[in-house]
């Protein structure tokens, strides 16, 4: 039998399409607002891509930075290294997915 001896908080969320920034020729970014979690230090955040099409093709979207209790930044760019611009991920409904959890 497992016996929990900790309690955690977690929060869900996810980003919209048109919240992409251009990072460079070959990448963009998402800055993800946690902030209506309320965190009181900084969680683990467990992230993914979700769209209609072509984010298969993509690396990066599981990497969380500059991680704070209020949020973290993805940066994606096509596992090619092509041009990925953001009318790619707007086009294709691109958003991250993010689960929080602060134990």
């Amino acid at each position: 039998m497992i016996q929990l001896t900790k309690t955690a908080k977690i929060a869900t969320g996810a980003t919209r399409p048109n919240e992409w920034q251009q990072y460079s020729p070959t990448g963009i970014m998402v800055t993800v607002d946690t902030s209506a979690a309320r965190f009181t230090k900084t969680p683990t955040y467990v992230t993914a891509i979700h769209g209609s099409s072509h984010h298969w093709a993509t690396v990066g979207a599981s990497s969380v930075y500059n991680a704070t209790p209020t949020g973290f930044t993805i940066y994606v760019r096509w596992a090619d290294g092509g041009n990925l611009l953001i009318a790619d991920a707007q086009r294709d409904g691109w958003h991250i997915q993010w689960i929080g959890i602060e134990d």
